[in-house]
């Protein structure tokens, strides 16, 4: 059965903190890119006095986000998120700091990759990368990729079973919203909602997301649907 403690709430400005609140949010991500570093600094450390678990991203615009500073500025942004209490920070794998950041946050970091416009084939080609992510030092490999077709969504939704607990993998877009729903079914630690406003391609809200939960019946009993 699944619960909030399987959905991570998206957080991109000030005012979605106390919607997280009242909707029973235990893990939230601040979109630091959203929100300026400043601002959301400041909504990490609000978040986890609050008691949630909070991901600190800061999304490179090559890969969905609005991200268009400096490596040393990134870099000191995400390790001051830690410092404000966040239990995660979330770096692209690609990005050029990403080394100086899981050597300054063992356990600490996840490594994400964005696949903007298509699933690669062959599905071992995903697997390979998952598994690189994993030895370089990440405690969380996060692969995301397009979806042209529902076989897309099914391929990259396999890769949470690579190693449970420790793999996000959904694809974008329309076709790809079955993989975003049974992500945590296949392994992983949890998939992601958003409180507001939308920051991927087909990516629901929390709302959406327990009501469709709940009609396939893995909704935990009691859990409330904001």
């Amino acid at each position: 059965m699944l619960g909030m403690d399987r959905v991570c709430c998206v957080l991109t400005r000030e005012s979605s903190l106390g919607e997280a609140i009242r909707c029973g949010c235990r893990l939230v991500e601040v979109r630091l890119d959203h929100t300026g570093v400043a601002e959301g600094l400041s909504l990490v450390e609000e978040a986890a006095s609050a008691g949630m678990r909070v991901v600190a991203t800061l999304r490179e615009a090559g890969e969905g986000g609005e991200w268009r500073g400096g490596v040393g500025e990134k870099v000191d942004a995400l390790l001051r998120a830690l410092d404000a209490g966040a239990w995660m920070i979330d770096s692209e794998y690609g990005f050029r700091g990403f080394d100086e950041l899981v050597s300054s946050a063992p356990g600490r970091v996840i490594a994400s990759m964005h696949v903007m416009d298509c699933t690669p084939e062959p599905t071992e080609l995903l697997a390979g990368l998952v598994g690189a992510m994993l030895r370089d030092g990440a405690a969380i490999a996060k692969m995301v990729t397009m979806a042209r077709s529902v076989g897309d969504a099914v391929r990259v939704l396999g890769l949470n079973s690579l190693n449970p607990g420790r793999v996000i993998a959904f694809a974008m877009g329309g076709r790809g919203v079955l993989s975003r729903i049974l992500a945590p079914l296949y392994g992983a630690p949890f998939t992601y909602a958003h409180l507001g406003e939308s920051v991927a391609p087909g990516q629901l809200s929390v709302g959406e997301l327990l009501e469709l939960w709940g009609r396939l019946g893995l909704l935990e009993p009691d859990t409330p649907n904001p």
